[in-house]
C-alpha cells in the first residue's frame, strides 16, 4: 500500500496524513468556474470505475440535503442494511465524509485508499472535491455496502457525484445559492439541479415553488422518471413542535404513519425527515424495505451534528451551519418558534461564495448583539475561504445600524466571550458556516 513511488511520501504512510495527501494530489475548485464531469470520469476510469454497480440514493437540493441524507442513512442502517454515507462539508475532520454504518473511516484506511488513487490522481489532476468523491466510491465498494447515500456537492448536472446510476434520486428544495456558477434565479438553479434525474429512476421532490415544480415535472417526463411530489404523492403535518423535537403525521402513496417523533429541532427538519422517508419508500422498487416499527424508532434517534444542535444550557448555546438565505431563514424561524422571548447573541462567520447580504439579513433582526469572527479550514475551494469579519461588519452597519457588534478573530474566543457576557436565559447562536461550527464544536463539548 505504501509502495507508491510518486515522490510524495518519502518514507511511507507514517509521514503524511489524509489531509496532506489530498492537498498534494489535487487542486482547489474555483468559485466562478462551472465544473465538468469529464475529469472525474477519467479519474474513476483509471481506478476501475468503483461507482459502477454501486447502489446509490442520490440527494440534491439547496438546503436540507445533508440532513435528509443523514436521516435516510440512519433509518436504513436501523433496518439492518449496510449503509455508506457521503456528505459535505465536514465539521471537524475530512474522515466525516466517509461513513459506513454510522462510523467514520479510520485515518489510516483513508490514507491507504488515497495512496492507491495517487497514480490516477497525478495523471488526471482532479479537484479536491473530485478526489474525495472518488475515494468515497472506492471505500463503499470495498466495504460492499447495500446502499450508498450520496449528497450532491454543488448543483446537480455537472456535480462530481452525477456519474452514478442511482436506485432513486432526491431534490430537497431549490433556493438561491452559488449564483455565480448556477445562475441568479431559482429557475436557472433548478434546471441545473434536476440534472440528477435519470431515465426510469424514481425522483423524489420536496420543492414547493410552482415554477420549480414545473421544471421538475418536465425533466422527469423528459427522462421517464417516476415522480414523487411533496403535497401530491407524500406529505406531513406537524402536530407538536417544541424545544425537545416534533410529533408529526406522514402520508406516503401506500401508507400513513401517525404520531411520528423526531428529536431534531425545527419545522424544517420535519420536512427533511418527510423527504427522507419518502425517498426510502421509493427504494421499495429496488427491494429495499423498512418497517413502520423501525422507522418510528430510527426517527427518534436521528442526529445531525451542527444543525440546530444544542450543546449547552444556561445560557443555551445552539450551533447551526446556516450558510445560505434559505438555511438562515429556517434557523430564524426555528429560534422564534422554539425559544420565543429569549435574547439572542449571534456569533457569525461566513464562507466566500455565498451571497453574504442575503444570508445575514434574516438573522440581524433577531439579534441583540453580534460577535463577528472567522475560521481556518480545508474546503473544496482551498484554505483562506472565510469572509473577512470587517466585511461582515460593513454589512451589519448597512442593514442594521443600531445592532451592537464587535470583531473577535478567534472563533472559540468569540463564542466564549458571547457565553461570558450572556445571562442564563439568553441564547448564543453560532452560525453562518458549518466550518465555523466545526472550528468550535469539539472544544465547546469538552467544556
Amino acid at each position: 500500500m505504501a509502495e507508491w513511488d510518486g515522490g510524495q511520501l518519502a518514507g511511507g504512510m507514517t509521514e503524511t496524513s489524509p489531509d496532506t495527501l489530498l492537498d498534494r494530489l489535487s487542486k482547489p475548485s474555483r468559485l466562478t468556474e462551472r465544473p465538468s464531469l469529464e475529469p472525474i470520469r477519467r479519474l474513476l476510469g483509471r481506478i476501475g470505475n468503483p461507482h459502477h454497480g454501486l447502489p446509490v440514493l442520490h440527494v440534491g437540493g439547496t438546503a436540507g440535503k445533508g440532513s435528509t441524507a443523514t436521516i435516510a442513512a440512519h433509518i436504513l442502517q436501523a433496518a439492518g442494511y449496510r449503509v455508506g454515507l457521503h456528505v459535505k462539508p465536514h465539521l471537524e475532520r475530512v474522515e466525516e465524509r466517509f461513513v459506513v454504518d454510522g462510523k467514520q473511516i479510520a485515518p489510516e484506511r483513508l490514507l491507504g485508499i488515497l495512496i492507491d488513487l495517487a497514480p490516477a490522481a497525478e495523471a488526471v489532476s482532479p479537484t479536491w472535491y473530485e478526489l474525495t468523491v472518488a475515494a468515497a466510491f472506492q471505500y463503499f465498494r470495498e466495504e460492499k455496502v447495500d446502499l450508498a447515500v450520496i449528497e450532491v456537492g454543488l448543483g446537480g448536472t455537472y456535480d462530481g457525484t452525477n456519474v452514478v446510476e442511482p436506485l432513486a434520486a432526491v431534490l430537497t428544495n431549490v433556493g438561491l445559492d452559488h449564483t455565480e456558477i448556477l445562475g441568479d434565479t431559482v429557475e436557472a438553479i433548478a434546471r441545473d439541479k434536476v440534472g440528477i434525474a435519470k431515465p426510469g429512476i424514481p425522483f423524489v421532490s420536496g420543492v414547493t415553488q410552482p415554477s420549480v415544480r414545473e421544471i421538475v415535472r418536465a425533466r422527469c417526463q423528459e427522462v421517464s422518471a417516476p415522480l414523487w411530489l411533496i403535497g401530491r404523492d407524500f406529505d406531513s403535518r406537524i402536530q407538536e413542535l417544541g424545544p425537545e423535537g416534533a410529533r408529526f403525521d406522514l402520508w406516503l402513496p401506500d401508507r400513513q404513519c401517525a404520531g411520528l417523533e423526531l428529536r431534531l429541532l425545527g419545522g424544517h427538519q420535519v420536512q427533511n425527515a418527510t423527504v427522507a422517508v419518502a425517498s426510502i419508500a421509493a427504494l421499495a422498487a429496488a427491494g429495499i424495505q423498512v418497517s413502520e416499527e423501525v422507522l418510528r424508532s430510527a426517527l427518534k434517534t436521528a442526529r445531525v451534528p451542527g444543525r440546530l444542535e444544542v450543546i449547552r444550557r444556561g445560557p443555551l448555546v445552539v450551533l447551526d451551519g446556516a450558510h445560505n438565505p434559505d438555511k438562515m431563514a429556517a434557523l430564524v424561524n426555528a429560534l422564534t418558534t422554539l425559544y420565543p422571548g429569549r435574547r439572542v447573541i449571534g456569533v457569525l462567520a461566513f464562507k466566500q461564495g455565498h451571497h453574504l447580504e442575503a444570508t445575514i439579513s434574516p438573522i440581524l433582526g433577531r439579534l441583540q448583539r453580534a460577535i463577528l469572527t472567522t475560521f481556518e479550514a480545508s474546503t473544496d475551494f482551498g484554505r483562506g475561504q472565510a469572509v473577512d469579519p470587517n466585511e461582515i461588519a460593513a454589512v451589519c452597519r448597512r442593514l442594521s445600524p443600531t445592532l451592537p457588534w464587535l470583531v473577535e478573530p478567534n472563533p472559540l474566543a468569540a463564542v466564549e466571550r458571547a457565553i461570558d457576557e450572556s445571562e442564563p436565559d439568553d441564547l448564543v447562536c453560532v452560525t453562518g458556516s458549518l466550518y465555523l461550527v466545526g472550528a468550535v464544536r469539539a472544544p465547546l463539548l469538552r467544556r
